[in-house]
């Protein structure tokens, strides 16, 4: 594996992650990740001051990771990672996609590779079939509901705002790394289906920042919601 530039302990975390994914265990727990990332990662996710005979540290250190994944911390905030249930996790899209982006040898070996992760082409395909896409390529903007915002984004009016900004920033990752794979082209979804272009990912864009100014207010709401727990 050949890792570019110097590794964050987000990035870190989100390796452990995709190491978890390989092993068949697509959600996991928190407790999960904690052994993963200290396996992967000894010196960062390791117990201070309990070093085995090798000089390693021997032992996890849950709190390291507990920090970083619970309540408000930015590997969620980011889209990376997302809450699934109590104490559970998995990656999201942009979350496979960043372990692409730190495992490619160089945006030149990127750019190279054919076409997107599979996860990635099937949020976008689902983004583009959209009730808010299809109704603003029909010209029927002032038709769109709060609901089709939410089933956009894939969240509900009754989300935390952490859910919120993480698949805020999903989405946003997403079509940067289509935007960079595609270099302006027209692209075909693998195993059949309608094409895509850069004008697509255009409208994606606009239909995005269309969501986000028209219904200010109810994300407001959910912005200031604080209720979630942090396990």
């Amino acid at each position: 594996m050949n890792l570019r530039g110097k590794l964050s302990v987000a990035d870190k975390l989100v390796l452990a992650a995709s190491d978890l994914e390989r092993e068949g265990r697509t959600k996991f727990s928190a407790e999960d990740l904690v052994v993963a990332a200290w396996r992967k990662f000894p010196d960062v996710f390791g117990l201070s001051g309990y070093p085995d005979g090798k000089g390693q540290l021997a032992y996890p250190d849950s709190n390291r990771v507990f920090a970083e994944i619970m309540g408000s911390k930015p590997i969620r905030q980011r889209g990376l990672l997302t809450k699934v249930g109590s104490k559970m996790y998995q990656l999201t899209d942009a979350g496979r996609e960043h372990v692409r982006s730190l495992t490619d040898r160089s945006s030149e070996t990127r750019a190279k590779k054919a076409g997107l992760a599979r996860p990635t082409e099937q949020e976008l395909k689902r983004l583009l079939a959209s009730r808010a896409v299809e109704k603003a390529k029909n010209n029927r903007v002032d038709d769109i509901t709060f609901y089709d915002a939410c089933a956009f984004w894939a969240i509900s009016p009754m989300s935390s705002a952490i859910q919120l900004e993480g698949r805020i920033a999903n989405f946003e990752k997403i079509v940067e790394t289509a935007q960079g794979v595609l270099h302006g082209r027209a692209a075909s979804f693998g195993h059949g289906g309608a094409g895509f272009g850069a004008d697509d990912l255009i409208r994606l864009l606009q239909v995005h920042q269309l969501l986000l100014q028209r219904f200010n207010a109810e994300l407001a709401v959910i912005r200031r919601r604080g209720d979630e727990r942090k396990t």
